[in-house]
């Protein structure tokens, strides 16, 4: 009975991290192309999609950036370190990206290190799921966990639209930062493996 609650704690554990990262990835970061036309409102429109074209790219390379310096931390520190690092890290970032960005310039070095930020803790799951699952469950416990959260992420972006109806599209990107929490409360309960095996059985 107690190996069962562990493991169900661990199915949940492994839902509740992603999902807030998730959520936080498809209903606020996907959303920088809003942002750069919300800032260059009244600009030629050829000038806003060039922006809009370029700095998205590079937040592609800052999410790539983001993603190898996870994997680093994770590696030479710990696991539970890498993902409270990068939760907060990527909280404080949106909610500066989203409060800050207001010319062309900003574009291009604001959503790079949003790419930074937001991306990072996806490079954790590949490394931290398999560690938490024994033999038996590892590719059920680590399939699950991935296509899990993206149910219950997929509401997100509806919930930004609906939050930005009530008040700026700024704001409501800033509030919905805060489900971070939810992944740092979440690591409360996270056992560390770095430089432990694999469980067995």
């Amino acid at each position: 009975m107690r190996d069962r609650r562990t493991v169900a704690t661990l199915f949940v554990l492994a839902v509740v991290l992603p999902a807030a990262a998730a959520a936080r990835l498809w209903g606020i970061g996907f959303f920088s192309p809003e942002l750069i036309s919300t800032a260059l409102k009244g600009a030629p429109q050829d000038v806003v999609d060039t922006v809009r074209g370029w700095a998205t790219a590079f937040q592609d390379v800052g999410s790539f950036l983001g993603m190898i310096t996870f994997t680093m931390v994770a590696a030479f520190l710990s696991r539970r370190l890498a993902f409270l690092l990068a939760l907060l890290l990527s909280m404080f970032v949106t909610m500066f990206v989203f409060r800050s960005l207001n010319s062309a310039s900003d574009a291009y070095w604001m959503l790079p290190m949003m790419g930074f930020a937001q991306l990072a803790v996806f490079a954790g799951y590949s490394i931290y799921f398999p560690e938490l699952f024994p033999t038996r469950l590892r590719g059920t416990g680590v399939g699950f966990c991935y296509n899990t959260v993206r149910y219950l992420a997929a509401p997100a972006p509806t919930l930004m639209g609906y939050l930005a109806t009530l008040m700026s599209f700024r704001s409501a990107a800033v509030l919905m930062s805060t489900i971070y929490l939810v992944g740092v409360v979440a690591l409360i309960w996270a056992p560390e493996t770095k430089g432990k095996p694999l469980p067995e059985g």
